[in-house]
């Protein structure tokens, strides 16, 4: 007798018809993949998720009026076992640290292909971790596994307080003497944190050193 496989279960949670439409077609195409809900908010979704009980969970972090992440513990209460992936057109630092830290499993951008974002699905069934390579590049130690996210360390982590407020003071537009006179300290060592933050951040250029503060919401736009 031929064993019954069940089809691996997703709920797709996203404000965007179109991104839904487009992944349900993707996920259904597979024959071993199914949508058993769809929503276009989180707390929609949540209603969902505790009917059909799923084994993955696709959200978009950037649902109005909503924390996604802040969703995350609530939509693993509804399903134990169900394992969380992130979607998003923003990869930051902050995006991504968030991501771990709510206990999700994979962060996917919204520009990888559909057949990624199906291999995705897979990995993180199957019990790894997935970082679209936007989202790779960002983390220090890439993990393999789901036991291994509390350990993942993601670059702006690196920096300490001090050069936080250097990375800031230079995105401002704030030379090295004005840096030092604001905090104290001598120019030669505005410049070694300069060094340093760049290194940390794999940045070579004060003027990406100041788009990189302003993706990441450190400094206004």
């Amino acid at each position: 007798m031929n064993q019954v496989v069940e089809s691996l279960k997703v709920v797709i949670i996203d404000d965007h018809e179109v991104v839904r439409e487009g992944l349900v077609i993707v996920i259904n195409s597979q024959p071993d993949m199914k949508v058993v809900g769809e929503a276009n908010t989180a707390k929609e979704g949540l209603e969902i998720i505790r009917k059909t009980k799923p084994h993955l969970i696709i959200t978009d972090i950037s649902l109005p009026g909503e924390d996604a992440f802040e969703y995350t513990k609530e939509f693993r209460l509804a399903a134990p076992g169900t394992k969380v992936i992130f979607l998003s057109a923003y990869t930051t630092d902050f995006n991504l640290e968030r991501a771990i830290k709510s206990g999700g499993a994979g962060f996917i951008a919204k520009s990888e292909p559909s057949m990624k974002i199906v291999a995705a699905l897979r990995e993180v069934f199957n019990g790894s971790s997935y970082f679209s390579s936007e989202a790779a590049e960002r983390i220090v130690n890439l993990p393999h596994s789901q036991v291994e996210l509390g350990k993942v360390v993601i670059k702006r982590e690196l920096l300490s307080p001090r050069e936080l407020e250097v990375l800031c003071s230079v995105a401002k537009g704030l030379t090295a003497k004005e840096i030092a006179k604001s905090l104290s300290i001598s120019s030669k060592t505005v410049e070694r944190h300069k060094s340093n933050i760049m290194a940390k951040l794999g940045i070579h250029t004060q003027v990406d050193l100041t788009r990189y503060a302003i993706r990441e919401g450190l400094i206004p736009a």
